[in-house]
């Protein structure tokens, strides 16, 4: 085929505008290969990543906050601290300096549950080292129902770490955040780890009323790991103020560790026979703490307790009317079962009286009929006083009547005083 030299010409220019389109476009691929190769080679110097370059730069503040001297000496000392405080990070270990901001961001926090947890986990990392940064952060804390909770749950955590320490400074009367019972907290923290160093702490205590609230914070650690422990402490402390909550955590325990049976066997072992022995008193709470419980679960038990102690002086009046309250369906095996108590029994006709008051305000007409019916003895004697007291308002003549079955002549004498009527009061001319 035979060409023109126009159209050689034409199809001379079509060819090398191909060429410098391919060229164009091949300069533009390299650029933007150096572009992308260029920007990777920064990041990879300045750090890796925007977590990483953060991680370094919290690192920094870190030694210029705790005083580490970045152009020291010794080539290797920067670091040295750098992988220390590395390993503190990755850890979880609160460092020294964050302690402020941290608890103070977290008892700032407006969510319950992060905020509980927050604290939590700061008082599970406290030790010695950052304890003062920690009571700082506390002591500069508005004050506020939830904080000085956080607060209470520090001095136990402190306590743990410097037991000494951390009650002194919740004994001091200066101490910028104390208040009433941080002593029984602190004490608790210290005896969970060094019983015998806290109790010898609290013996040495002058003030009375606080050495007693102490010798609790003892006694709550010690019915954990040392329950025979516990129960021979609480037997020295038995004039303290705070031994009744002392021994409701003592019967809890042993309910807990033992089962019911384990508190008949502890009152069973208190001795209350020796001259001057102040553990009657003590005996009779522990009988009526342990009545308490067994009562609701094991009645049996209960009331067979009673029965094989009836003579006993540590039963009172008032163990006997808590114990009848299970000894039947109705408030009259109830009262019975007081009335079938060997006549002996200390406190039983009082028991009778306070639990017919009872009968008497439910069912008046029914506790003058039940009475009625009874062989009348020295045991009813205050709940007939009770009924002629109630029956005086309507019908005055039955109530006399009523009194005059009273066997005790003292009690039927004061009854009757109380009956007699008043005489009017002469108005002075």
């Amino acid at each position: 085929m035979i060409f023109s030299n126009e159209s050689t010409i034409l199809v001379l220019l079509i060819m090398d505008m191909k060429k410098l389109i391919l060229l164009n476009v091949f300069w533009a691929l390299v650029a933007i290969g150096a572009y992308f190769s260029g920007n990777k080679e920064e990041h990879g110097s300045s750090g890796q990543s925007s977590v990483e370059r953060s991680s370094a730069q919290y690192r920094d503040g870190i030694d210029s906050r705790t005083g580490s001297d970045n152009s020291s000496k010794s080539p290797g000392s920067k670091g040295i601290a750098r992988k220390s405080q590395n390993d503190q990070l990755e850890t979880g270990t609160i460092l020294s300096g964050e302690v402020s901001r941290r608890i103070s961001s977290a008892l700032a926090d407006p969510d319950p549950i992060r905020r509980n947890a927050s604290v939590a986990q700061m008082l599970l990392e406290l030790d010695q080292s950052n304890v003062a940064d920690m009571l700082s952060a506390f002591e500069n804390a508005p004050r506020g129902r939830d904080n000085d909770r956080f607060f209470n749950d520090f001095l136990f955590a402190w306590a743990r770490v410097s037991g000494e320490e951390a009650v002194k400074y919740a004994m001091d009367p200066e101490s910028p955040k104390r208040t009433r019972g941080d002593e029984m907290t602190a004490v608790s923290g210290w005896a969970a780890v060094d019983p015998d160093a806290a109790r010898q702490f609290v013996e040495g205590v002058e003030n009375s009323d606080v050495r007693q609230w102490m010798h609790l914070g003892v006694l709550k650690e010690m019915v954990q790991n040392n329950l025979d422990g516990a129960i021979s402490y609480s037997e020295q402390n038995v004039k303290s103020r705070a031994r009744g909550e002392q021994m409701d955590r003592i019967a809890d325990a042993l309910v807990a560790q033992r089962g019911e049976q384990a508190l008949i066997e502890w009152v069973n072992g208190i001795d209350h026979t020796k001259k001057e022995n102040d553990l009657l008193s003590y005996k009779n709470y522990a009988v009526r703490i342990a009545l308490d419980r067994t009562l609701k679960s094991n009645p049996d038990m209960a009331l067979q307790f009673v029965t094989d102690n009836a003579e006993q002086p540590f039963l009172s009046s008032e163990t006997l009317e808590r114990a009848s309250r299970a000894a039947g369906d109705s408030i009259q095996d109830e009262i019975q079962w007081l009335v079938d108590l060997p006549e002996q029994v200390k406190g039983q006709r009082h028991a009778i009286g306070e639990r017919f008051e009872d009968f008497i305000r439910d069912d008046f007409a029914g506790a003058g009929e039940w009475l009625a019916g009874q062989s009348l003895g020295p045991a009813y004697d205050e709940a007939i006083q009770d009924y002629a007291m109630s029956a005086a308002k309507d019908n005055p003549e039955a109530a006399l009547s009523w009194v005059n079955r009273i066997s005790d002549q003292r009690l039927k004498d004061y009854t009757l005083e109380r009956l007699k009527p008043k005489e009017p009061k002469v108005q002075e001319k």
